[in-house]
């Protein structure tokens, strides 16, 4: 699959993503019905919080259209300082606006993978991407119809409550499995982070799910912020399709390091996945409370955004039972509630 074709995927849902804000401005006004809460940002040698606030200039309560040009503006100002970060628009249970940012530089610095040569990975077929565009249009549509739709695992495959979905799920599924390992090694090699994203996406529809979770591990570690997004939003509906002897603590470690990274999509993926993690097997918990207990307490205590403060906070009363029961002399360890 050349370069030249995923530039062309990659206009087409550009173009696909604007004509859906340009239609849903009315829905995305009623999704953020709260107006601005605040501004998340744990700090940086480089940028202050005031300085960031500064640049910003929003008031309480400001609507979604102003949050947004405000976030642009910041991404500008953070491009011509030469400085990289991570900035995302979070919504809160009640539609409430958050703004999650983060400055990278060498204090926050994690280890990322190498990818291995050759750099370059062709696929037997185009199929597939094309098919993955035309989903992607299908569900931008219905967006922007205010008709979102909702998604379900069955055998380990992404299914959709739209039948038109389900009718593009089943011509992916006559390539994907074939093209399982093809899409793996171009995860592992390709230098392209949207080949890669794709190619994650696609295994949605590969099958064989513990061993394409094993062999996505190493992309936890991806440098790329979308590719982590789409590995673990891979692996997250599907833990409960894992074996008994599934290698989960090195699991645990893949997801200690993502909760270290500078970005709210890296800490919230991060949480939730050890959350369901100590839910599948409460064993892990020791290893989670060893590895991540203070992390997760100090995220408990200085996020502002609700989903991140109550998955630490179901995290941190996980804790609290488990060694309860331990000075009751009992082994057992704590299901928490779905």
């Amino acid at each position: 699959m050349t370069l030249r074709f995923f530039r062309r995927v990659l206009g087409a849902l550009s173009i696909a993503l604007a004509l859906v804000l340009a239609c849903a401005q009315i829905s995305l006004a009623q999704l953020f019905v709260g107006g601005y809460e605040g501004l998340e940002f744990f700090g940086s040698s480089q940028m202050t919080r005031a300085e960031m606030e500064r640049i910003l200039r929003l008031k309480p309560g400001a609507s979604y259209k102003s949050v947004s040009l405000a976030v642009e503006k910041l991404k500008k100002q953070l491009e011509l300082r030469h400085l990289e970060g991570n900035v995302q628009l979070v919504s809160g249970d009640g539609g409430e606006i958050y703004i999650s940012a983060d400055i990278i530089s060498q204090d926050n610095e994690m280890p990322t993978r190498a990818l291995r040569p050759p750099q370059h990975v062709d696929y037997r077929s185009e199929k597939p991407a094309m098919l993955l565009e035309k989903l992607h249009e299908r569900i931008a549509f219905l967006e922007s119809q205010g008709r979102p739709l909702s998604e379900q695992i069955k055998d380990g495959i992404r299914y959709y409550s739209d039948e038109p979905c389900n009718q593009i799920v089943k011509e992916l599924i006559e390539f994907a499995p074939d093209m399982r390992l093809e899409l793996l090694s171009l995860i592992d090699h390709d230098p392209n982070a949207i080949r890669r994203r794709t190619a994650v996406e696609l295994l949605n529809w590969a099958g064989e799910v513990p061993d394409t979770t094993l062999r996505l591990l190493p992309a936890l570690d991806d440098s790329d912020v979308g590719v982590r997004g789409m590995v673990a939003r891979y692996i997250f509906p599907r833990l409960s399709y894992l074996p008994e002897d599934f290698p989960l603590p090195h699991l645990v470690q893949a997801c200690s390091r993502l909760l270290r990274r500078p970005s709210h999509q890296d800490r919230s993926k991060a949480v939730y996945m050890l959350l369901a993690l100590s839910r599948k097997k409460p064993e892990c918990l020791d290893q989670i409370r060893q590895e991540d207990g203070a992390v997760i307490k100090e995220l408990y205590q200085k996020t502002i955004i609700p989903s991140l403060r109550g998955g630490c906070k179901q995290l941190l009363k996980a804790f609290s039972v488990q060694e309860a029961k331990r000075k009751e002399g009992r082994e057992d360890f704590p299901f928490l509630p779905p």
